[in-house]
């Protein structure tokens, strides 16, 4: 692939150490329950810089831009071996789309004190443990393609949980044709897995929402408060000891 040749460099100036920071917890081991992180978003203002920025890094991204006309939002995906990571902004500002996602607030989450990112579950086995189903049925929201919560929807201050549908479980993608989809996750940075995520949120009044609190109990995913939004990202439990800081261009620190 071509992009293996490329020498990366750091044109913003984006602190980029070599501490060792290797990371022993891991997604997969870190709760029995039959739901997993299949797929998680970060909302940015200029999207172009963000994935220039990830890049310059050594994380491959295909050029295609999807655009969701009912979101009025632009995103690239970048895909790795478990899971993928999709940048996601507005098209045009001046003319914002009312969607059930406030996209405009978790764009400007610097100004609306929204959380900039969504997490999506899907389920790893067809049983689910009866404290799951209390999360999932109470105040759920159905559509073709998504789940999610009310209390969750409303409380902008927390990121998005939501679920797809089986057959749009990314490992299920995946699989259909994997020699051919191999290109989309062979990085020049030299990861591969996604083994610990961690967010913060900004202060609120508010409570955390029901299916928060489940998934801080459940362990299946960090979430603290602090005095602003950020995603912590671990790569291969961090076994090459480097951390890199997307600051201020993403709310991002990736570990690898």
């Amino acid at each position: 692939m071509a992009t293996r040749n490329l020498t990366f460099k750091n044109p913003y100036n984006l602190a980029t150490s070599h501490k060792n920071t290797s990371i022993k917890a891991n997604l997969s081991s870190k709760s029995n329950l039959s739901f997993g992180i299949d797929r998680f978003f970060i909302c940015v203002k200029q999207g172009d810089k963000a994935i220039s920025t990830l890049r310059q890094l050594g994380l491959y991204c295909p050029d295609t831009i999807i655009r969701s006309e009912s979101q009025g939002t632009l995103s690239q995906i970048f895909f790795f071996a478990n899971m993928y990571m999709a940048i996601i902004w507005l098209e045009n500002e001046s003319q914002q789309k009312n969607t059930s996602i406030n996209f405009a607030a978790r764009v400007n989450w610097q100004e609306t004190r929204t959380s900039p990112f969504g997490i999506g579950l899907s389920k790893q086995e067809e049983i689910y443990e009866l404290s799951e189903k209390e999360y999932f049925t109470d105040d759920l929201i159905i559509s073709k393609y998504v789940a999610y919560s009310q209390q969750n929807q409303k409380n902008t201050s927390e990121p998005l949980i939501f679920m797809r549908p089986d057959l749009l479980k990314y490992c299920n993608i995946q699989n259909q044709n994997l020699s051919q989809n191999q290109r989309y996750i062979d990085h020049p940075l030299g990861v591969k897995n996604i083994t610990d995520l961690k967010i913060s949120v900004q202060e609120s009044k508010r409570r955390n929402s029901k299916i928060i609190n489940w998934i801080k109990y459940s362990r299946l995913l960090e979430v603290e408060r602090n005095s602003q939004a950020l995603m912590e990202l671990t790569f291969d439990r961090g076994i090459q000891g480097k951390i890199f800081d997307a600051r201020p261009t993403l709310p991002l620190i990736i570990r690898y």
